[in-house]
């Protein structure tokens, strides 16, 4: 499936292949934006299981699954995601799913398979959990992505 992304050139770092990705920005400098529509983009493409972490989630309503929701609508979609709960799944087998790190960063390791990790507000992340996150990224070609809000 081929798609036309509205996407800003300086965020096609994106989509070339390097184990860590750091963006760093204020609030509006549409980093969460532009890492949910590569990310749909990267599903769509090819089963890809994805990790959305972020410091503090005390339930998904916390997490990014409402950005990706509304990135998945305005690409047009809905057809190839089934938006639930507490996860997203692509017709391909492409996954997101969703944790906090704060109170259960123990969680993630049972998390198998994961091809990308999105931490938002990076900043927060402590050595801990860290060591923990790291050997998660077990798969070839597995990659991080961390967004720093300062």
């Amino acid at each position: 499936m081929n798609l036309e992304l509205d996407f800003p050139e300086k965020l096609g770092f994106l989509f070339e292949p390097a184990r860590y990705k750091i963006l760093y920005g204020g609030r509006g400098s549409g980093k969460s934006w532009g890492v949910a529509r590569a990310l749909i983009a990267i599903a769509v493409q090819k089963p890809t299981r994805v990790l959305c972490a972020r410091e503090l989630q005390n339930s998904i309503s916390d997490s990014v699954i409402a950005l990706l929701h509304d990135q998945i609508k305005a690409m047009g979609l809905d057809s190839f995601f089934d938006v639930q709960r507490t996860a997203i799944y692509g017709i391909n087998g492409s996954e997101f799913s969703f944790a906090g790190l704060k109170h259960n960063v123990t969680s993630i390791k049972s998390f198998e398979g994961v091809d990308i990790c999105w931490i938002e507000e990076g900043e927060g992340l402590t050595e801990e959990q860290w060591e923990i996150i790291e050997p998660t990224l077990r798969e070839e070609g597995a990659e991080c992505w961390i967004l720093f809000n300062p």
